[in-house]
């Protein structure tokens, strides 16, 4: 319900304004309550020193004034006007208890205080001066009229008269004037500091909600894991970066020890929890830590002692970050700087080398011709060539590796690419005859937004792999599907990554819908684990008669297609290359040209 106040009360202190007057209304109940049982006790006397029968009618109307009030205050309306209303009754309820109750030798002059009380809580200072000299006049003419017999006074039991002095009731009118206003200066003064006080704390109180959200803010939102931990070693906060670096919440580890937690490997808090008083030698680390999914990843750990005011240690806290993404990028530029100086070799042999290479092949060529040779000479000659054309082999495929070149990105149906590809390697001398391929598609006629030569090379590449690694034959399996993130990120080239789509280098991509995965299974042999980092490495080769340049011209065809590629290996059941493309609608007929490996999307 809207609250409706005349404009001395600003809206803000409303709220105020309700409560004090439903404190005044239980105050006034509870007094009313005090008195009716003050005179259940003094009619169980046979002397009684005042008739208490005016007295329950006296109280019988202030509870029902309250009740009134109880009513008034749900509408929430006219509070400052309610509120005067209810003292200026109550100024009048209090002098006719005083005169009910004996006039001049009444024992309830002090209830104007509790009037004056209430005045300077609702109305300040101005307001319980003016309470307090009402309170005093009302009294006086009181008196006064009972003195004069202008009122009636109450009779004591038994008809006795009080025999007073002329001065006794200006006395009592004096000492009790006197006595409100004291109350009147002291109570406002008290309800003032009380109010400034309350304005203060309601102030800090704000301030300190702030501080709080702004602290759970930056807690919340900083983009390191946060971890505090107390004195002897327990969770006392883990903030939602760390939840998600660990994938362990904060429930879970709550009032843990260290050593029960994912951090139980770092060597710092093993370090300070030992000593917590001695100097932290190398605050900053770099651990391997378990996530709660069993994947281990690297993480930097930079711990630093909380200390109280006198200097003494009460706890630890470790900010730390996943340095995955670090790493890569690490081995990526390791790898850019490799393949550049790779590449600036591969010029120079090729412009070395080519030349020569083909005068002395064309050499041999003549001579094997004009000169008729027979048995181990022959066979010298067949060497020569043999390697000469393997040296043009190598060569060219430097020239291939080292120089950009010009793409040309279109719509390519990706199963009749496959297919094609497989036919040319049936044919093959490297092919066993028991080796055996399929190919299954999940969704049918998914293309990809790719340079349709550079594409044919790079699964001419794996399939050739997977069939040289099944040299006794085999089973190659070749899957079309949209990727899910169980069997593989995009964006990080790792099989069996984290479901999540995490493709931040590609911003024009934002789902997973968006790729389309060529899965190639063999039953080979499999990769030996150690060897795994580097079987994208340029030269680096199992075979005796390969040049380690298929998987490394393969992946850098695909990177400067905007793909990627990944592998899964375990030795004795087999090998899994997989290719990320861009997904391209059948219907795109534009075509794109790219050159130097960038990509330019319309």
């Amino acid at each position: 319900m809207s609250v409706v106040e005349r404009p001395s009360i600003p809206r803000g202190e409303l709220g105020g304004m309700l409560l004090k007057l439903k404190w005044l209304t239980g105050i006034r109940l509870l007094l009313a309550s005090a008195i009716l049982g003050s005179a259940v006790v003094l009619d169980l006397h046979e002397r009684l020193p005042f008739p208490t029968s005016p007295l329950y009618g006296l109280l019988g109307l202030t509870f029902g004034l309250s009740l009134l009030y109880a009513v008034a205050l749900r509408v929430q309306r006219y509070l400052l006007s309610l509120g005067v209303v209810q003292l200026a009754l109550d100024l009048g309820l209090v002098s006719l208890l005083v005169h009910f109750t004996g006039g001049p030798d009444s024992v309830f002059p002090f209830m104007y205080i509790f009037v004056i009380f209430a005045a300077a809580n609702l109305l300040g200072r101005r307001g319980s001066l003016l309470v307090a000299i009402l309170g005093g006049g009302l009294y006086g003419g009181l008196l006064e009229a009972e003195w004069t017999r202008l009122i009636p006074p109450v009779e004591f039991e038994g008809g006795l008269a009080p025999l007073r002095p002329g001065g006794y009731a200006l006395y009592q009118v004096m000492i009790h004037s006197v006595a409100f206003l004291a109350v009147a200066i002291l109570s406002s003064h008290l309800a003032e500091r009380l109010r400034q006080t309350g304005q203060e704390l309601e102030q800090r109180g704000l301030d300190l909600r702030n501080l709080q959200a702004l602290h759970q803010a930056i807690v919340t939102n900083v983009p390191s894991g946060l971890l505090t931990l107390d004195l002897e070693g327990r969770v006392i906060s883990f903030n939602e970066t760390a939840e998600r670096i660990t994938g362990y919440d904060y429930e879970s580890l709550r009032d843990s020890h260290w050593q029960d937690t994912p951090f139980v490997e770092c060597p710092v808090l093993a370090e300070f929890f030992a000593h917590p008083d001695a100097h932290l030698a190398a605050p900053a680390v770099e651990v391997f830590l378990q996530r709660r999914d069993g994947r281990s990843i690297p993480v930097g750990i930079a711990c630093s002692p909380l200390r109280a005011a006198d200097g003494g240690p009460v706890g630890l806290v470790a900010i730390f970050q996943d340095l995955t993404e670090r790493k890569r990028v690490e081995a990526q530029l390791r790898r850019a700087d490799r393949l550049a100086a790779l590449g600036q070799l591969a010029a120079n042999i090729a412009h070395e080398i080519r030349n020569p290479l083909a005068a002395i092949s064309g050499s041999v060529e003549v001579l094997k011709e004009e000169v008729a040779l027979t048995g181990p000479n022959r066979e010298l000659l067949d060497i020569i060539l043999r390697e000469a054309r393997r040296l043009k082999l190598i060569t060219g495929q430097f020239l291939d590796f080292s120089k950009p070149q010009s793409l040309l990105f279109r719509p390519c149906p990706v199963r009749p690419l496959l297919e094609g590809a497989l036919q040319l390697l049936a044919k093959s001398a490297e092919r066993n005859p028991m080796t055996t391929w399929i190919v299954t598609e999940e969704e049918p006629d998914l293309h990809v937004l790719a340079d349709s030569d550079q594409l044919r090379q790079v699964v001419w590449n794996l399939c050739l792999n997977a069939m040289q690694a099944m040299p006794d034959g085999g089973a190659l399996t070749v899957a079309i599907r949209l990727p899910s993130g169980q069997s593989g990120n995009p964006a990080t080239g790792q099989p069996g990554a984290s479901p999540d789509c995490q493709i931040a280098q590609l911003p024009e991509c934002h789902s997973m819908e968006e790729w389309v995965e060529i899965a190639f299974q063999d039953t080979g042999r499999g990769i030996p684990a150690e060897e795994l980092d580097r079987i994208f490495d340029p030269f680096y080769t199992t075979r005796p008669s390969g040049t380690g340049l298929g998987l490394a011209i393969a992946r850098k065809n695909l990177e400067s297609m905007g793909g990627r590629i990944g592998v899964d290996s375990r030795p004795g059941t087999g090998t899994t290359f997989r290719l990320w493309l861009r997904r391209a609608p059948v219907a795109v007929n534009d075509q794109i040209p790219m050159t130097n490996g960038s990509l330019r999307l319309r």
